[in-house]
């Protein structure tokens, strides 16, 4: 049956009908309900079973998946929303205000009696602050590098969240490989320990060796429960990163022996490419603008007003002009703060061009190393772990070598192809840092 194919029929039907079919052939005088309840276990673990499809997930889709579900990368869109809320408020105008406004009635105190209409200030008008000029488009330029900088700063969190989740990725298929490696050695050696159990009931052998095997069985069966608590700590890990819940249906098919050459490009490339260096560059030029919003806003608003006023009984007219005198405040507090700001900003730049340059560097050179030892130094040295295992059992078995001997044999060569995978993970590690490191990932 292929992946993702229905069975026939329905795993409940299957277990009634070989009720049905044991009751019928043994002529049982156990009822066929007794035999469907020991089976419900079974019924209920074949149900989920039905209803589950087994997906093969590849590192490029664990980083795909990730960038379309992970809700890190949602807050940092509806950051940038925000900011674009903040850049359509910017550029709207201040409201005129309308003024009501009654002076001079008299609650009491004289005999002749008030007349409001007559007597009375009333007025009515309205006033407009005109803002200096330069204000409004210096706010609306604020806020398009505000803009900018949510986005630089969306653009790097996909890509540590992707570098977080090819790591992780990479690292279950490694504890993946590490586990069924030991598996088979487990397999293996539970055959020489039968070997030798016959050999003992035989009289042919010592039951000292029986017992140091063994020991050596139970030392490899121990390291494949850890085994398997890595796998499933490291695959709840990826599934962690990539902002989703675990699935256990889910196949890492990630190859860890794809060992072709990745040629990075040059660090000058590099540093035109990595999204923290793009950031660090956009805080200067949003800083820089604040620094030109905050010297505007030194620049006094002026308020305008033209209405209406009934005084003594005459229809009259008020107009006037308000302007704020920059004698004390003229914002040199928050233009001297944005400066700061602003050397802050450079000096962060410089830190991060430093830092990045270092990364790159560093990278490559893991890079490098690992590629050579998994390429070139290992297989070598795994060839010869190999070679040593087959003359061991081989001499072993003609009776020419103890048991000790082929222990270490065995030992040395689960030691290698443990250190093998391990170090094709580290390879794998390295690659990813170093596409990292140059900008590459998303």
């Amino acid at each position: 049956m292929r992946v993702g194919q229905s069975p026939p029929a329905s795993p409940l039907a299957f277990i009634l009908c070989s009720s049905f079919i044991e009751y019928a052939a043994d002529g049982a005088p156990e009822p066929i309900f007794l035999r469907c309840m020991k089976r419900f276990l079974l019924v209920a673990l074949a149900a989920c079973a039905h209803g589950q499809q087994v997906t093969n997930l590849a590192p490029d889709q664990a980083v795909k998946r990730a960038m379309q579900s992970h809700p890190t990368l949602a807050a940092g869109q509806a950051r940038v929303e925000a900011a674009q809320g903040m850049q359509l408020q910017a550029g709207l105008r201040p409201n005129p205000r309308l003024f009501l406004q009654a002076e001079n009635t008299r609650l009491g105190g004289t005999t002749a009696p008030f007349r409001f209409s007559q007597e009375a200030d009333n007025f009515v008008y309205a006033s407009q602050v005109l803002e200096a000029p330069g204000k409004r488009d210096s706010r609306v330029h604020v806020s398009a590098e505000l803009i900018r900088r949510r986005e630089a700063e969306a653009d790097l969190l996909r890509t540590r969240i992707a570098q977080s989740v090819a790591i992780a990725y990479w690292q279950a298929v490694g504890a993946e490989r590490t586990r069924d490696l030991l598996q088979e050695t487990l397999r293996n050696f539970d055959q020489i320990v039968q070997y030798h159990r016959d050999r003992v009931r035989e009289g042919a052998l010592a039951e000292s060796d029986l017992i140091r095997i063994e020991l050596e069985s139970g030392q490899i069966a121990v390291q494949f429960q850890n085994a398997e608590q890595d796998v499933r700590r490291l695959r709840l890990q990826l599934f962690r990163e990539m902002g989703e819940q675990e699935q256990a249906s889910v196949i890492l098919t990630g190859d860890l022996s794809d060992t072709r050459p990745f040629v990075a490009p040059n660090p000058e490339e590099a540093l035109e490419s990595r999204r923290d260096l793009r950031l660090a560059r956009q805080v200067v030029q949003h800083v820089s603008a604040d620094v030109r919003v905050e010297r505007i806003n030194a620049r006094p608003d002026t308020e305008v007003l033209f209405g209406y006023k009934r005084s003594m009984g005459y229809n009259t007219m008020i107009g006037g002009v308000q302007i704020s005198l920059p004698f004390r405040n003229r914002n040199q507090g928050a233009i001297a703060a944005t400066l700061a700001e602003g050397k802050a900003a450079e000096l962060d730049l410089r830190a991060v061009e430093q830092a990045a340059r270092i990364d790159i560097a560093a990278a490559q050179s893991e890079y490098n190393q690992k590629l050579v030892l998994v390429t070139d130094t290992l297989p070598r040295m795994r060839s010869r772990a190999d070679d040593t295992v087959q003359i061991a059992r081989a001499v072993y078995r003609e009776g020419a070598s103890d048991l000790l001997r082929l222990l270490d044999a065995e030992r040395a060569g689960l030691q290698m192809q443990l250190l093998l995978v391990r170090s094709l993970t580290e390879y794998r590690l390295a690659l990813v840092n170093l596409q990292a490191a140059t900008g590459i990932l998303p």
